[in-house]
C-alpha cells in the first residue's frame, strides 16, 4: 500500500510539474485576458456537461434487461459521481466506474447483473473512444494537410485494438474471479465486495451481456454520440472568446486531448498531459498558445465546478445508505 501511494505521489508530482511548466513558459497575463472574456458565460459551458453525461447514461440504460431497468435519474447521478471521482481523485481514471456499480447495484434486485452492465459499458466506452480518436486524427489530416500524421492513425488503431481486445478477453476469461483482490486493493476498501454476490456469477453475467448484440450496438451508438457531444464544450468556449472554430476542429481538439489524458491514466486527472495535448493540437489547427492554454484552464475549472458537486452528491447518497444502519443501532 505504501508503494502504491509513493507511485501515485510520483506521478502527481510529474503531472503538476508539467502543468506548471506549460504555463510559466507563456505570458500568464495573456492567458487570463482570454479567460476574462468568457466571464459569466462560463456558466453555460459548465452546464453543458449534463448533455454528454445524459447521453452516456442512455447508452448504459440500453444494457439493462427489461425486468431490472433502474430509474434513469439514478443512472445519471451515478455517472455524474463516476466522472467526479475519475477527474478529481487519484483513482487511475477507473475507480469511479466501480463506484457507479456500487451505487446502481444497491438498488438492484440482482447486483451481479447491475455490475456487469458497468463493465460492459466501460468496455464499449473504450471501443467508441478509439473510434472517436481515429475520427479526430482523420479530421486533423484534412485540417493540417500533413502526410506524416497517417502513421499516427495506424499506430493509434493498432494500439487501441490490442488494448481493447486484451481487456475483453480477460473479461471472458473471468476478470472478477481472478481480480477481485486487485480491485479491492485499488479502492483500499472492503466495501467493494458488496458490489457482487459472487465473482463467478458476475463473470457469467458479463459473458451473457456480450451475447445481446442489439443492446451492445445501441449502447455503442449512444456512447459514440456522447464522445462527439463533449466537443461542444470546446466549441462553446472558443465561441465565447471570439475565436469560433468549426465542429470538425472542436472534435479534433476533444478527441485527441482526451486520448492524451487516457494514455496518461497513471497521472491523476491527466494533469499536465491533457493540457499539453490541448496546446499541441490547438497550435496545429491554428489557435494561439494563449488561447489553447486558456482552453486547457477552462476545462480544468469546469472539472472542479461540475465535479465537486458530484462528490457532494456521493456523500449524500452514502449518507442515505448508512442512515438505516445507524437508526437500527
Amino acid at each position: 500500500m505504501y508503494k502504491n501511494r509513493l507511485i501515485t505521489l510520483l506521478f502527481s508530482f510529474i503531472g503538476f510539474t508539467l502543468f506548471i511548466w506549460l504555463f510559466i513558459r507563456e505570458d500568464l497575463t495573456d492567458i487570463f485576458a482570454v479567460l476574462s472574456i468568457v466571464k459569466w458565460n462560463f456558466f453555460w459551458i459548465a452546464s453543458y456537461r449534463i448533455i454528454p453525461i445524459t447521453m452516456d447514461s442512455f447508452g448504459w440504460l440500453k444494457l439493462f434487461e427489461k425486468d431490472m431497468i433502474p430509474r434513469f435519474s439514478n443512472l445519471v447521478s451515478a455517472r455524474w459521481v463516476c466522472e467526479a471521482f475519475n477527474t478529481l481523485l487519484p483513482v487511475a481514471q477507473i475507480g469511479g466506474h466501480f463506484l457507479r456499480a456500487k451505487l446502481i447495484g444497491k438498488n438492484s434486485v440482482d447486483k451481479a447483473k447491475a455490475s456487469a452492465t458497468v463493465v460492459v459499458d466501460f468496455t464499449i466506452g473504450l471501443v467508441t473512444q478509439i473510434l472517436f480518436t481515429v475520427a479526430g486524427l482523420i479530421l486533423l489530416i484534412q485540417e493540417s494537410q500533413k502526410e506524416n500524421i497517417h502513421l499516427w492513425i495506424i499506430v493509434g488503431i493498432i494500439a487501441g485494438l490490442v488494448a481493447v481486445s486484451g481487456f475483453i478477453l480477460v473479461q471472458r476469461a473471468g476478470l472478477f474471479a481472478i481480480g477481485t483482490k486487485g480491485i479491492n486493493l485499488l479502492l483500499r476498501s472492503r466495501k467493494i465486495m458488496g458490489l457482487i454476490e459472487s465473482s463467478r456469477n458476475l463473470d457469467q453475467q458479463i459473458s451473457d451481456a456480450y451475447t445481446r448484440k442489439n443492446r451492445l450496438v445501441s449502447c455503442g451508438l449512444w456512447r459514440l454520440a456522447g464522445w462527439i457531444a463533449k466537443s461542444g464544450e470546446i466549441w462553446l468556449f472558443l465561441y465565447f472568446v471570439g475565436s469560433p472554430v468549426t465542429i470538425q476542429e472542436a472534435i479534433v481538439l476533444e478527441s485527441l486531448s482526451t486520448a492524451f489524458r487516457s494514455a496518461a491514466f497513471a497521472v491523476p486527472g491527466g494533469l499536465g498531459v491533457q493540457d499539453g495535448g490541448i496546446l499541441f493540437i490547438g497550435i496545429m489547427i491554428g489557435l494561439s498558445p494563449e488561447k489553447a492554454l486558456a482552453l486547457a484552464l477552462a476545462k480544468r475549472f469546469r472539472e472542479i465546478v461540475v465535479g465537486v458537486p458530484g462528490l457532494i452528491c456521493w456523500f449524500i447518497l452514502e449518507g442515505r445508505q448508512a442512515s438505516p444502519q445507524l437508526t437500527g443501532k
